[in-house]
């Protein structure tokens, strides 16, 4: 969901991965403003069609997984991980905090609006691990999973699988549906469904697939591996969610996505590229602040007469300049300040502090 580093002075950036993560998070919303909202919010209109297309939040995991191994190197990956927190927290904690704020105030009195115990628990990334409290944004599940992924990446990388990744992809991809095969999740005890939602073990196949894409573009494993690996992928996410049209649209952007790792760049869109690479920029911000606040942008605009065409789009301009700004002036400023502190310098005078 962010857009990773890259290593300086080795190669230029490609355009077909900024096309594969715009793709992604327009896919996002358009599920969000076409579905999710009127269905959430009836007031706002009919639904387009009578199923949701959730493809778009979960190609974004797949990239995000990619990525890890494109810019993850061996040996010490404490400084790697410090910037990946420092790339995703700070907006995310803006974010929270000004969609609750928004909400609260702009959001109609008798929509379910978030409470400050919801608050406290989508700003401790621990609102997956608790049943009782819920998302303010629904687009928020994302980022605990993308966290501990960025953290089990920095423990192990540096020890090295070798060969045996291969199994590990395959027990990623079909543990989870053999753990939860005929409800068994659905059935034990609520701590044991509290501790795989907040995991998100039902989620392990998209970062499995994300890891075997960029074997495949290293040719460390062949076609054929990665090709029974995305079927393997596209069972999982339908056993997991029982919708087989949007884990169909999965399968398919898979190979969108495996295209764009290993195949030549897509200069086919270089007339475009500007607004391509400007999307791609925001698009962590898009992905933060495209639901919750969608909906209330739809909503207020329908009462000032706005057609459902006309609420969609305004929500897409208002979150689209809203995203910008918060890419702006905290995602890009937080990372340049926080991603070049020291780590043993900060570990030192906090360590002082306590013991003084």
């Amino acid at each position: 969901m962010t857009t990773p580093d890259r290593p300086s002075g080795r190669t230029a950036r490609r355009l077909s991965w900024d096309v594969v993560r715009v793709l992604a998070v327009l896919a996002v919303m358009f599920t969000h403003t076409t579905y999710m909202g009127p269905f959430l919010h009836p007031e706002l209109g009919a639904p387009f069609g009578p199923y949701p297309f959730q493809v778009g939040a979960s190609i974004l995991l797949v990239i995000s997984a990619y990525f890890v191994c494109v810019t993850i190197r061996r040996g010490s990956t404490a400084r790697w991980l410090w910037r990946r927190v420092c790339r995703v927290l700070p907006p995310y904690l803006i974010a929270v905090v000004f969609t609750y704020t928004v909400v609260m105030l702009f959001a109609p009195r008798n929509w379910l609006l978030p409470t400050v115990r919801d608050l406290w628990a989508n700003l401790t990334l621990a609102a997956s691990f608790d049943r009782n409290v819920n998302l303010i944004d629904g687009s928020y599940w994302t980022l605990p999973l993308q966290l501990m992924a960025f953290a089990a990446a920095a423990v192990l990388w540096p020890r090295g699988i070798g060969p045996r990744i291969t199994t590990m992809l395959w027990i990623m991809i079909l543990g989870p549906v053999a753990l939860q095969w005929h409800g068994r999740i659905d059935h034990s005890p609520i701590w044991v469904i509290q501790v795989w939602n907040g995991l998100g073990l039902h989620r392990l196949q998209l970062f499995a697939i994300g890891i075997a894409i960029w074997l495949w573009s290293q040719k460390r494993i062949g076609a054929v591996h990665l090709s029974a690996l995305l079927a393997a992928t596209v069972f999982a996410q339908h056993a997991h969610t029982a919708d087989l049209p949007s884990s169909l649209g999965i399968g398919a952007l898979l190979v969108v996505v495996a295209l764009a790792a290993r195949g030549p760049d897509w200069t086919v869109f270089e007339k475009v590229r500007r607004p391509i690479q400007f999307l791609a920029r925001i698009s962590f911000g898009l992905y933060l602040l495209n639901q919750a606040l969608g909906y209330v942008i739809a909503y207020r605009l329908m009462q000032l007469g706005a057609d459902r065409f006309v609420q969609i789009v305004g929500a897409a301009v208002g979150v689209t300049v809203l995203a910008w700004l918060l890419t702006k002036y905290v995602e890009e400023p937080a990372f340049r300040a926080l991603s070049t502190l020291r780590l043993r310098r900060i570990s030192a005078r906090a360590f002082a502090w306590l013991t003084t």
